[in-house]
């Protein structure tokens, strides 16, 4: 039987898996990324792992990827600030050289949103968009039955839609993002802000801000604690009221949310809906699903990028 090889590209470490059609791991490995010095150093370490990966002697159809800052057009990964990489890697051109078989690249939040759409909670749905809150802001939109990529291949970055002109500073040089808001570092951003602004009690005023992590604040709200249920309360405000938006433009059956914060379940979720329910325009109102992702977190960027060899075809 035949496999493909998925990849997934992390800041922190580089997970590997030989998958099947019906989206079975049948084997997983993983080395560190930021102990990389550079491409090349990645690169031996990249090899190293696929050549034991395939040390069964499995059929490998094609190698599928999804990276942070990736252009999918041309198979390179094109400055990625979280990778030890210079500004614009071959990263499908140097796997196929070494290893003559389709290559496939894809930007991370897309490998995510493939896996959810292949295996996941997305499965056979036309029109759907996938938001991934970790750190910052991943999104991945299917309309009308394809991926949307975009005129240059970067197409979907609703982490960078402004939401607040004026508002908080972004990585991305502009203020008032919606990632800034509606992510993990936003979420701490809120729990500061309505400290500043209010005299609610709370053992979270003990933690600084470099301490602090988006576990805390979901721990202290689950115990009842106002100062952090306000904090979801008001993200998922800011998320709700961007999600109604998005919808009037290209109409979603449904927005999956994954990564760490989206771990947090109702608390998130419920003022979400509530949100965009109220925001909504009238013919949305009561149809646009908001869910969890049917996925490990750990997998469905590996099972997306599998996807890729199953589902497309071309080489760099």
């Amino acid at each position: 039987m035949q496999l493909a090889l998925g990849i997934d590209i992390g800041g922190t470490s580089t997970k590997l898996a030989l998958v099947d059609p019906s989206g079975n791991i049948v084997a997983r490995a993983f080395f560190s990324t930021v102990e990389r010095r550079d491409e090349d150093d990645f690169f031996h370490h990249l090899f190293e792992t696929i050549e034991e990966l395939l040390n069964g002697g499995e059929e490998i159809k094609g190698i599928g990827a999804g990276a942070p800052s990736a252009n999918e057009r041309q198979g390179t990964i094109e400055n990625a600030a979280n990778l030890p990489f210079s500004p614009k890697v071959e990263f499908g051109k140097t796997l196929y050289q070494r290893f003559g078989i389709p290559v496939h690249l894809v930007k991370d939040s897309n490998a995510s949103t493939l896996g959810e759409w292949h295996f996941g909670a997305a499965k056979g749905m036309e029109n759907f968009m996938l938001l991934t809150l970790g750190t910052g802001l991943g999104c991945g939109i299917v309309a009308d039955g394809r991926l949307l990529g975009g005129e240059f291949g970067h197409g979907g970055e609703a982490g960078h839609v402004c939401v607040q002109p004026g508002g908080r500073a972004c990585g991305c040089g502009r203020q008032g993002c919606l990632e800034t808001y509606v992510s993990a570092t936003g979420l701490k951003r809120t729990v500061f802000e309505i400290m500043a602004n209010s005299m609610f009690d709370s053992p979270l005023r003990s933690i600084s801000f470099e301490a602090m992590t988006a576990r805390n604040i979901f721990e202290a709200a689950s115990s009842g604690d106002i100062l952090a249920k306000k904090s979801f309360e008001q993200t998922g405000e800011v998320l709700g009221l961007a999600l109604a938006d998005m919808a009037a433009w290209f109409e979603p059956a449904a927005v999956i949310l994954s990564g760490g914060l989206a771990t947090a379940g109702d608390l998130l979720f419920q003022p979400t809906i509530e949100s965009l329910e109220r925001h909504a325009l009238a013919f949305h109102k009561g149809k646009i699903k908001v869910l969890p992702s049917a996925l490990g977190e750990n997998d469905a960027a590996l099972l997306g990028a599998a996807a890729l060899v199953w589902n497309s075809s071309g080489t760099w």
